[in-house]
């Protein structure tokens, strides 16, 4: 036992010693990236660890009142909280995919984190706006003239380019279900959230119009009621 004691203190004096060589001897360092890294991942491995103590004196703490639940050792415990961190990582990877989803190109990475690209809707002139949106009525309008008149049934569906679905500014096209291209005033595609407080939509008859976000909105609730 004290051969291994002594042994220990060894290892530790000259693991201590061989950082500040220097003299023009070769030592091996990490880099100051890598030793950032290596700071970071030991100390959630280290929070890691401590977290899974305290869930496992919080679990068996109840157990005395819940008599039901049975006893967690610490080796259960780190699993239980592996297992919750890898449903959270999954949770907010979802989440994180929806929001590129509704809004492809609208977030730039900044750090360890993303921010909404600067300036994207307010350089987007209403020209620019419109002729998109007529681009989309041609798809559409194509779609309709191979489908019996009808229109799709929602957006990226196979007949009409998917880049025509994507707004400019970010987001896609939203498309108003059972209005048929050519017959009526109803509001068949208008913009999303992402154009601003006017939106331009774009009507059965194929006429194009800016509207305030309010007014769409009322328009949508009475062309939903049966």
């Amino acid at each position: 036992m004290p051969l291994k004691r002594n042994a220990g203190l060894v290892l530790g004096i000259w693991f201590t010693a061989v950082l500040p060589v220097s003299a023009g001897m070769t030592v091996i360092t990490l880099t100051d990236i890598a030793r950032a890294r290596l700071d970071a991942l030991s100390f959630f491995v280290a929070g890691f660890f401590f977290i899974s103590w305290v869930v496992k004196c919080l679990w068996n703490h109840l157990a005395k009142t819940f008599t039901k639940l049975p006893r967690l050792d610490y080796r259960r415990a780190l699993g239980l909280v592996l297992l919750s961190g890898l449903m959270f990582y999954v949770v907010l990877t979802m989440i994180s995919g929806a929001r590129e989803l509704l809004t492809p190109g609208a977030w730039e990475k900044q750090g360890v984190g993303y921010r909404t690209r600067e300036g994207g809707v307010a350089e987007l002139s209403k020209d620019v706006r419109r002729t998109a949106l007529r681009e989309l009525q041609e798809g559409i309008w194509g779609y309709a003239k191979a489908h019996d008149g009808k229109a799709p049934a929602g957006p990226l569906v196979a007949g009409i380019e998917p880049r025509l679905w994507r707004f400019p500014g970010g987001g896609l096209y939203c498309l108003m279900p059972d209005v048929t291209p050519g017959v009526g005033r109803d509001v068949l595609v208008y913009e999303p959230s992402s154009a601003g407080g006017r939106r331009f939509v774009l009507l059965a008859d194929g006429s194009i119009e800016d509207r305030s976000e309010g007014t769409l909105k009322r328009d949508l609730d009475e062309q939903r009621k049966p």
